[in-house]
């Protein structure tokens, strides 16, 4: 295909084909979905202990096995393809870092703008209140959040599977394959997003604990990664 071609993501195909793959395989989609949720449950144990970072690692290969396994890819477990696949996990988890600072540093900007110290301490008080009570800001931050994925996490993440099932995996190289749909993936994840904030809400009416939410998001989280996967096999290996 000419490079200069712009395809646009076909997104009620890309859903329906990552549902039929999703329910053609239930047992696999079961046993992800039960070490994803181990996965979370142990991290919010450990978040704030060293052996969180063995996690990490844990976690990165999970994620690793099952886009070789879903791209039929063996080994599933290669070596070689996690090291390859550091260079754009890196770029991604370094802009993320930088765009996520700005984010929370955005609301203190008002701060650094030379206002008496009275005006600085309310200003400080409200803000303390405003980010701890209202769940208002944290809706903002993922609408944000949703609308600059596109560039800093859904596109550089194509990059990071490419290296990984041994096909190019340039960060430019990925963007200019799915240029024009930066809107395609912001309603691919707005859509997304919908049965998350209802466990969210459900978990809210009826008083679910955080591992009762999560488990029912698990599965909703493997069917995001098959998305990107059938998003990828679209921009990327039907020519």
């Amino acid at each position: 295909m000419n490079n200069t071609t712009v395809r646009k993501l076909p997104l009620a195909e890309i859903f329906k084909s990552a549902l039929r793959f999703f329910v053609s395989k239930p047992l696999a989609m079961l046993v992800y979905s039960l070490i994803n949720y181990a996965i979370i449950i142990v991290g919010i144990a450990t978040w704030s202990q060293p052996a969180f970072l063995l996690l990490a690692v844990a976690a990165y290969a999970f994620w690793s096995w099952f886009f070789r396994w879903y791209f039929d890819k063996k080994p599933y477990f290669d070596r070689r393809s996690l090291f390859s696949s550091l260079a754009p996990s890196t770029k991604i988890l370094v802009l993320g870092f930088i765009v996520m600072t700005i984010l929370i540093l955005l609301p203190f900007a008002p701060l650094f703008l030379g206002f008496n110290g009275q005006y600085a301490d309310r200003y400080l008080a409200f803000l303390q209140k405003y980010m701890q009570e209202s769940q208002t800001i944290d809706a903002v931050l993922s609408v944000i959040t949703v609308f600059i994925a596109p560039y800093i996490l859904f596109r550089p993440f194509f990059a990071w599977i490419g290296s990984l099932i041994g096909r190019n995996g340039n960060l430019r190289f990925a963007m200019q394959k799915t240029r024009g749909n930066y809107w395609q993936i912001v309603a691919l994840l707005l859509v997304l997003n919908i049965p998350f904030m209802i466990v969210e809400q459900a978990g809210n009416w009826f008083g679910w604990s955080s591992y009762v939410r999560f488990f029912l998001m698990s599965p909703l989280i493997v069917y995001g990664n098959l998305l990107i996967a059938k998003s990828y096999e679209y921009f990327f290996m039907e020519e």
